[in-house]
């Protein structure tokens, strides 16, 4: 009886510690930024990012979510539809396990490249657990992460069909079923970015249009009060960013149409990027195109000058982002893509949407917010990595020298005064 009890404390203790201590069923000790377990151990502490339990935390009681007159039925979403808590299962034993993976690896994957908020961490398996074309676009885009991770050439057939299989049926239920206008948004930005994984953009273009469509009508953003809430906290900004990352990646020239043969039957085009050798090249190739985007900024450049070197920014971005899609993500990467949302936030907003900084300051409140965690991880390693110091340096330095006005500013010149005094 006494072992028992133990064994439910322990179990209790591991699932409120931090993701790698969950991985490895070990006591945490939740320290923050990363746990000291994971410290001395000498393994990399993955945090507390993914919150697992904010799922079933809304509050969606009658009173809190007046409906407005006027709205046709698909556009109402019924409050008790709401996951509040935990009373039924996802799904299958697949829906649930790929549920599981999104929420470990695909959504933490994802949330490198912009402040999106907790659209992909959060509100995406929110909806998932009651909408169907929601849950299944989630499952396909978790099981091509993990396609990714495993090796697509290793990978079975029948494990293609299955993710294309839960594809259909998100599309299916969107197209028969007329589900409410909240969930068709999440489903379709799902949609996008399950396409731009496999680089298959004319498809992605047609979910971000959709998205963007349902955005412009006023009566699909003025619903009750939760759903006009999700939509300009999280739906939007990453409507943007979604805007400006596709911009970014048909900037590149597809001069041939054979797929790398390791692809084939996965992806409809190419990767074309810069073959790096190390992270280090990588982030001296990056430093050198936010040189070019300054200089032509400060001096007035032509078009030409700035299309050809967003054209160099997304090679850049092919290459480091078929690294993250295919592992498991270390802090040199993590702060490598740190640089590339920098680049991002000194292109114009027309050209790269929600991603500049001259109409989305949060791009750069992302990066400090970002930089906080790695510099403590840094901190807190037995060894110093001059890798991951030196990419943070350049980072913090450009955030301090080219955004001056930003509200991050003093915090990021603290984070480099601390960088340069450690070790």
């Amino acid at each position: 009886m006494i072992a028992t009890r133990r064994r439910k404390a322990f179990s209790h203790k591991v699932r409120t510690g931090c993701i790698t201590c969950k991985r490895r069923r070990v006591k945490c000790d939740e320290g923050k930024p990363v746990c000291g377990i994971c410290v001395r151990g000498n393994h990399e502490c993955l945090g507390y990012a993914v919150p697992v339990a904010k799922i079933f935390t809304i509050d969606v009681s009658d009173k809190s979510i007046p409906q407005q007159r006027g709205l046709s039925s698909s556009s109402r979403i019924d409050p008790s539809a709401l996951p509040t808590r935990l009373q039924q299962p996802f799904g299958t034993l697949e829906e649930n396990r790929y549920l599981e993976h999104w929420l470990l690896r695909t959504s933490p994957m994802i949330a490198h490249y912009g402040p999106m908020g907790d659209f992909f961490t959060a509100v995406v398996p929110q909806f998932a657990w009651h909408s169907p074309a929601v849950k299944h676009m989630l499952v396909a885009l978790s099981m091509t992460h993990e396609k990714f991770e495993k090796g697509v050439a290793s990978v079975s057939l029948d494990m293609t069909s299955r993710a294309v299989s839960h594809y259909i049926k998100a599309i299916t239920d969107i197209r028969k079923n007329s589900p409410p206008i909240l969930f068709i948004l999440v489903a379709s930005l799902v949609g996008w970015c399950l396409e731009i994984m496999q680089n298959n953009y004319p498809a992605a273009v047609v979910h971000l249009r959709a998205s963007l469509a349902l955005l412009q009508n006023p009566e699909n953003t003025q619903q009750w009060r939760y759903a006009y809430e999700i939509i300009q906290k999280s739906i939007k900004p990453t409507s943007l960013l979604a805007e400006g990352l596709t911009s970014l990646v048909l900037r590149r020239d597809i001069t041939t149409d054979e797929v790398d043969p390791v692809y084939r039957d996965h992806i409809s085009a190419p990767f074309v990027g810069p073959q790096f050798s190390s992270i280090t090249e990588a982030r001296l190739a990056m430093c050198d195109h936010i040189k070019e985007i300054v200089a032509w900024s400060n001096h007035g450049g032509d078009e030409t000058t700035i299309l050809d070197t967003e054209k160099s920014v997304s090679g850049w971005f092919d290459s480091v982002r078929r690294w993250d899609q295919e592992s498991i993500a270390s802090t040199n990467l993590i702060a490598l893509l740190l640089m590339f949302n920098l680049a991002m936030a000194l292109f114009p907003s027309s050209h790269v949407a929600g991603f500049s900084y001259s109409i989305n300051p949060a791009t750069i409140d992302f990066v400090v917010e970002r930089s906080v965690v790695l510099v403590g991880i840094h901190k807190m390693a037995k060894e110093e990595d001059p890798d991951l110091k030196e990419t943070l340096t350049l980072v913090l330095g450009f955030v301090v020298r080219l955004f001056p006005d930003s509200k991050s500013h003093r915090r990021a010149l603290l984070l480099l005064n601390q960088l340069s005094s450690s070790r």
